[in-house]
Protein backbone atom coordinates (compact mmCIF):
# COMPACT_ATOMS: atom_id res chain seq x y z
CA UNK A 1 0.00 0.00 0.00
CA UNK A 2 1.26 3.39 -1.01
CA UNK A 3 2.08 5.97 1.84
CA UNK A 4 -0.95 8.06 0.32
CA UNK A 5 -3.08 4.70 0.67
CA UNK A 6 -2.07 4.60 4.32
CA UNK A 7 -2.16 8.25 5.42
CA UNK A 8 -5.68 8.22 3.91
CA UNK A 9 -7.09 5.34 5.63
CA UNK A 10 -5.52 6.42 8.88
CA UNK A 11 -7.84 9.92 7.84
CA UNK A 12 -10.64 7.89 7.14
CA UNK A 13 -10.53 5.05 10.15
CA UNK A 14 -10.68 8.25 12.63
CA UNK A 15 -13.54 9.83 10.71
CA UNK A 16 -15.77 6.98 11.04
CA UNK A 17 -15.45 6.67 14.64
CA UNK A 18 -15.46 10.49 15.96
CA UNK A 19 -17.14 12.34 12.93
CA UNK A 20 -19.21 9.74 11.07
CA UNK A 21 -21.37 12.41 9.66
CA UNK A 22 -17.78 13.48 7.72
CA UNK A 23 -17.04 9.93 6.91
CA UNK A 24 -20.56 9.45 5.19
CA UNK A 25 -19.80 12.34 2.60
CA UNK A 26 -16.58 9.89 1.28
CA UNK A 27 -17.17 8.73 -1.77
CA UNK A 28 -15.83 5.19 -3.72
CA UNK A 29 -12.49 5.33 -5.03
CA UNK A 30 -12.90 6.22 -8.90
CA UNK A 31 -11.92 3.37 -11.32
CA UNK A 32 -8.54 3.60 -13.99
CA UNK A 33 -11.08 3.57 -16.80
CA UNK A 34 -12.91 6.90 -14.79
CA UNK A 35 -9.16 7.99 -14.83
CA UNK A 36 -8.66 7.59 -17.98
CA UNK A 37 -11.62 9.13 -19.56
CA UNK A 38 -11.07 12.37 -16.87
CA UNK A 39 -7.48 12.35 -18.34
CA UNK A 40 -9.08 12.63 -21.94
CA UNK A 41 -11.47 15.13 -21.34
CA UNK A 42 -9.18 17.11 -19.40
CA UNK A 43 -6.26 17.05 -22.49
CA UNK A 44 -3.97 16.00 -19.18
CA UNK A 45 -2.33 13.36 -17.93
CA UNK A 46 -3.12 13.70 -14.00
CA UNK A 47 -0.44 13.33 -11.03
CA UNK A 48 0.29 9.48 -9.86
CA UNK A 49 -0.28 10.58 -6.64
CA UNK A 50 -3.53 12.46 -7.17
CA UNK A 51 -4.73 9.39 -9.02
CA UNK A 52 -3.25 7.21 -6.05
CA UNK A 53 -5.86 9.09 -3.90
CA UNK A 54 -8.53 9.41 -6.32
CA UNK A 55 -8.71 5.41 -7.01
CA UNK A 56 -9.33 5.07 -3.02
CA UNK A 57 -12.02 7.89 -2.76
CA UNK A 58 -13.21 9.98 -5.71
CA UNK A 59 -13.79 13.33 -3.90
CA UNK A 60 -16.42 13.99 -1.32
CA UNK A 61 -20.36 14.90 -2.30
CA UNK A 62 -21.93 17.99 -1.31
CA UNK A 63 -24.15 16.85 2.01
CA UNK A 64 -25.16 20.84 1.99
CA UNK A 65 -29.31 20.13 3.38
CA UNK A 66 -32.13 22.89 2.76
CA UNK A 67 -32.36 23.19 6.19
CA UNK A 68 -29.12 23.37 7.70
CA UNK A 69 -27.93 26.19 9.54
CA UNK A 70 -25.82 28.79 7.44
CA UNK A 71 -23.09 29.10 9.74
CA UNK A 72 -23.15 25.34 10.20
CA UNK A 73 -19.72 24.08 8.80
CA UNK A 74 -20.14 21.84 5.80
CA UNK A 75 -18.99 17.96 6.81
CA UNK A 76 -17.25 17.77 3.78
CA UNK A 77 -14.89 19.90 4.88
CA UNK A 78 -11.99 17.50 5.26
CA UNK A 79 -8.51 18.57 3.74
CA UNK A 80 -7.64 21.24 6.54
CA UNK A 81 -10.81 22.90 5.71
CA UNK A 82 -11.25 22.35 2.31
CA UNK A 83 -13.40 20.12 0.06
CA UNK A 84 -11.55 17.07 -1.91
CA UNK A 85 -12.97 17.42 -5.55
CA UNK A 86 -14.56 14.27 -7.42
CA UNK A 87 -13.06 13.68 -10.92
CA UNK A 88 -15.58 15.10 -12.49
CA UNK A 89 -15.45 18.16 -11.07
CA UNK A 90 -12.42 18.57 -11.61
CA UNK A 91 -12.26 19.46 -14.98
CA UNK A 92 -15.70 22.00 -14.17
CA UNK A 93 -12.98 24.03 -11.92
CA UNK A 94 -10.33 24.17 -14.45
CA UNK A 95 -12.10 25.17 -17.18
CA UNK A 96 -14.11 28.03 -15.34
CA UNK A 97 -14.15 31.06 -16.78
CA UNK A 98 -11.98 30.01 -19.71
CA UNK A 99 -9.12 30.20 -17.76
CA UNK A 100 -8.17 26.26 -18.46
CA UNK A 101 -4.77 27.36 -20.51
CA UNK A 102 -3.51 30.45 -19.28
CA UNK A 103 -4.33 30.17 -15.86
CA UNK A 104 -3.61 26.86 -14.74
CA UNK A 105 -0.74 25.63 -17.03
CA UNK A 106 0.83 22.11 -15.63
CA UNK A 107 -1.62 22.61 -12.10
CA UNK A 108 -4.72 20.51 -11.34
CA UNK A 109 -7.02 21.65 -9.05
CA UNK A 110 -7.93 18.94 -6.42
CA UNK A 111 -9.60 20.69 -3.38
CA UNK A 112 -11.88 23.67 -3.29
CA UNK A 113 -12.79 25.72 0.14
CA UNK A 114 -16.77 25.60 -1.06
CA UNK A 115 -18.64 23.95 -3.71
CA UNK A 116 -21.26 26.15 -4.28
CA UNK A 117 -19.17 29.57 -4.42
CA UNK A 118 -17.74 29.97 -8.02
CA UNK A 119 -15.02 31.30 -8.73
CA UNK A 120 -13.13 28.45 -6.59
CA UNK A 121 -10.10 28.68 -4.21
CA UNK A 122 -8.52 26.05 -3.25
CA UNK A 123 -5.40 23.90 -3.66
CA UNK A 124 -3.30 22.62 -7.26
CA UNK A 125 -0.61 19.38 -7.64
CA UNK A 126 1.73 19.16 -10.54
CA UNK A 127 3.06 16.27 -12.17
CA UNK A 128 5.76 16.54 -9.79
CA UNK A 129 3.47 16.73 -6.70
CA UNK A 130 3.82 19.94 -5.87
CA UNK A 131 1.29 21.61 -3.68
CA UNK A 132 0.12 24.96 -4.83
CA UNK A 133 -2.61 27.61 -3.46
CA UNK A 134 -4.87 29.00 -6.15
CA UNK A 135 -7.85 32.10 -5.77
CA UNK A 136 -9.70 32.76 -8.90
CA UNK A 137 -11.60 35.35 -7.55
CA UNK A 138 -8.60 37.08 -6.59
CA UNK A 139 -6.93 36.26 -10.29
CA UNK A 140 -3.99 34.66 -8.59
CA UNK A 141 -2.93 31.16 -10.29
CA UNK A 142 -1.33 28.29 -8.54
CA UNK A 143 1.76 29.40 -6.77
CA UNK A 144 4.11 26.65 -5.14
CA UNK A 145 3.52 26.40 -1.52
CA UNK A 146 6.56 25.97 1.22
CA UNK A 147 4.59 25.71 4.50
CA UNK A 148 5.16 22.20 6.63
CA UNK A 149 2.81 20.37 5.73
CA UNK A 150 2.21 21.19 2.53
CA UNK A 151 5.48 20.09 0.21
CA UNK A 152 3.64 17.27 -1.71
CA UNK A 153 0.17 15.56 -1.45
CA UNK A 154 1.65 12.16 0.83
CA UNK A 155 3.27 14.77 3.16
CA UNK A 156 -0.23 16.59 3.22
CA UNK A 157 -2.16 13.91 3.89
CA UNK A 158 0.64 12.17 6.73
CA UNK A 159 0.07 15.47 8.51
CA UNK A 160 -3.35 15.81 8.26
CA UNK A 161 -4.06 12.13 9.75
CA UNK A 162 -1.27 12.91 12.34
CA UNK A 163 -3.52 16.13 13.24
CA UNK A 164 -6.78 14.08 13.44
CA UNK A 165 -5.17 11.17 15.21
CA UNK A 166 -2.61 12.51 18.13
CA UNK A 167 -3.97 16.55 17.44
CA UNK A 168 -0.28 17.38 16.88
CA UNK A 169 1.10 18.68 13.51
CA UNK A 170 1.46 21.41 11.04
CA UNK A 171 -2.19 20.95 10.35
CA UNK A 172 -3.68 20.85 13.48
CA UNK A 173 -5.23 24.19 13.62
CA UNK A 174 -6.52 23.23 10.19
CA UNK A 175 -8.70 20.68 11.71
CA UNK A 176 -11.46 22.49 13.45
CA UNK A 177 -15.36 21.68 14.25
CA UNK A 178 -17.49 21.10 11.30
CA UNK A 179 -20.66 22.38 14.29
CA UNK A 180 -23.51 20.01 13.21
CA UNK A 181 -21.57 17.35 11.00
CA UNK A 182 -20.53 15.39 14.54
CA UNK A 183 -17.13 17.69 14.28
CA UNK A 184 -14.32 16.40 12.54
CA UNK A 185 -11.98 17.94 14.98
CA UNK A 186 -8.97 16.91 17.01
CA UNK A 187 -10.60 16.56 20.40
CA UNK A 188 -9.53 19.15 22.89
CA UNK A 189 -6.70 18.62 25.13
CA UNK A 190 -8.12 20.60 28.61
CA UNK A 191 -5.29 20.76 31.17
CA UNK A 192 -6.45 18.88 34.18
CA UNK A 193 -8.02 20.93 37.04
CA UNK A 194 -5.50 20.97 40.08
CA UNK A 195 -7.08 19.78 43.14
CA UNK A 196 -8.75 22.36 45.65
CA UNK A 197 -7.26 22.39 48.59
CA UNK A 198 -9.77 21.27 51.70
CA UNK A 199 -11.58 24.04 52.93
CA UNK A 200 -10.43 24.87 56.58
CA UNK A 201 -12.80 23.77 59.65
CA UNK A 202 -15.34 27.03 59.83
CA UNK A 203 -16.03 25.89 63.61
CA UNK A 204 -13.85 27.44 66.44
CA UNK A 205 -11.62 25.52 68.15
CA UNK A 206 -13.27 23.40 71.10
CA UNK A 207 -16.74 24.01 69.74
Amino acid sequence: MSDIALAWAAVTDWLAVHAPASHATLRPGATMAEVRTAEDELGVRLPADLVALLTVCDGTVDASAHDRDPDERHPGLLLAERHLLPLREISTVREARGTADQYWEEWIPFAVDDYSLAPWSGLAIDARGRLAAFSQAAGEPPEPLASPGYGSLGEFLGALAEAFTRGAGPLAVHTGSLRGASAARVPDRQPAEPDRPEDPDPRPAGA
